[in-house]
């Protein structure tokens, strides 16, 4: 069994791939995540502003209130 290719485990995500180019594959998958998140959170604020405005405005402040801004 000298001579047996041992092939890498085909249910580890890039295992086919060269180190380098595994590397440069997983951080461009960084990058597209944390683009994404950082949209999805601006669209998020953007579509909520007018009623964050008005709840803080134009109603009494509450304990919910508080907790409501402080997790945002």
């Amino acid at each position: 069994m000298a001579n047996a290719i041992e092939l890498p485990n085909p249910y580890t995500p890039m295992a086919f791939l060269p180190p380098a180019l595994a590397g440069q594959f997983e951080a461009s998958r960084y990058l597209y995540a944390a683009t994404l998140g950082v949209s999805a959170y601006v669209w998020d604020i953007g579509l909520n502003l007018g009623n964050d405005y008005a709840l803080l405005f134009k109603h009494r402040i509450r304990f919910p209130t508080v907790v409501y801004f402080l997790s945002r």
